[in-house]
């Protein structure tokens, strides 16, 4: 089973042997303990600064961004907006996975994530592969978050195994405030003849529209 390394585990994994190095060499020459602090200090800082960057890179990532993610990318993605919503996560391994990219907790509540950055409509092996998981991960809610959309077998498999399901909408509404400016009401995503746009619930009373970017 392959242990999944992101970025920025990759990044204080590189550190950590640069650092190692570092003292080792300064072992053979003296090298005065002070400066072997301020140097894991800095390494340290290095990282951290890293991994927040990268995070309010994920956190604030646009729809079309999410498009041009890679499918590693998008469950980092989802992992960073639930942490920020209060949720403990862990990402599964790359390989093995047993059907399940995320696990988040909130409350006593644990819930399995499949995570389908896809280009075509979602079908219903998602549905089955996520249903598999909880046994495994002793869960006891089931998501499948898409950019995309659903299948209609998808939907019902969904509806009899009570999954949630997550549209390419409710990924724009975790990226976008959900709130209109004007009236205070819900902003859902509608469909334009050339472009899907934010509109205001209240429509007809209030006409307030937002570009997707």
């Amino acid at each position: 089973m392959k242990k999944r390394l992101n970025k920025s585990q990759k990044l204080k994994i590189t550190l950590f042997i640069i650092y190692c190095l570092f003292m080792i060499y300064s072992f053979f020459i003296n090298l005065n303990k002070l400066i072997s602090i301020l140097m894991f200090i800095l390494f340290s800082g290095i990282y951290v600064l890293y991994k927040k960057r990268r995070e309010d890179n994920l956190k604030n990532s646009t729809i079309k961004k999410i498009d041009n993610m890679s499918g590693e990318e998008f469950e980092e993605f989802l992992q960073v907006i639930f942490k920020n919503k209060g949720y403990k996560t862990m990402l599964t391994p790359v390989t093995g996975d047993y059907g399940a990219d995320l696990l988040i907790k909130k409350k006593g509540v644990k819930t399995v994530i499949q995570a389908k950055r896809w280009k075509n409509t979602v079908g219903v092996e998602a549905v089955q592969q996520v249903v598999a998981s909880m046994k495994y991960y002793k869960a006891t809610d089931a998501m499948v978050i898409t950019n995309n959309y659903y299948s209609q077998n998808a939907i019902n498999l969904a509806k009899v195994n009570n999954v949630r399901l997550w549209d390419r909408g409710d990924v724009i509404k975790l990226i976008k405030s959900g709130e209109c400016p004007k009236c205070g009401a819900d902003l859902l995503v509608r469909k334009g003849p050339y472009s899907e746009f934010l509109g205001c619930s209240n429509y007809p009373r209030c006409k307030y529209t937002e570009k997707i970017n």
